[in-house]
């Protein structure tokens, strides 16, 4: 099984005309571009901001739908958007966060 990372689809709305990007998760689709081949060793799914957010709850259940996420192999999560990074890159090479 290949890790999941759930990031947002961004941008979003989140109240009548206000839109938005999560900070967190646009710091990792950063990461992402110059990171291409993680695509290939990790499912990265992008999701609407609503709640309920079902492939988020099927996983981790209702109280756990924080995002971004990156669910590894033993059901052990990842929320801190530098550690998301830095774990990619140690497991599948490529850039890490600059400390």
């Amino acid at each position: 099984m290949k890790p999941i990372l759930f990031i947002l689809n961004m941008p979003f709305e989140d109240g009548p005309g206000k839109m938005w990007v999560c900070s967190h998760c646009a710091m990792i689709e950063g990461a992402l571009q110059f990171n291409l081949h993680w695509q290939e060793h990790v499912d990265i799914r992008r999701i609407d901001f609503a709640k309920p957010r079902e492939q988020v709850v099927e996983l981790l259940g209702e109280d756990n739908q924080w995002l971004p996420v990156l669910i590894l192999k033993d059901k052990r999560t990842i929320t801190d958007p530098v550690a998301i990074i830095n774990h990619l890159a140690n497991e599948f090479g490529g850039a890490a966060a600059h400390p």
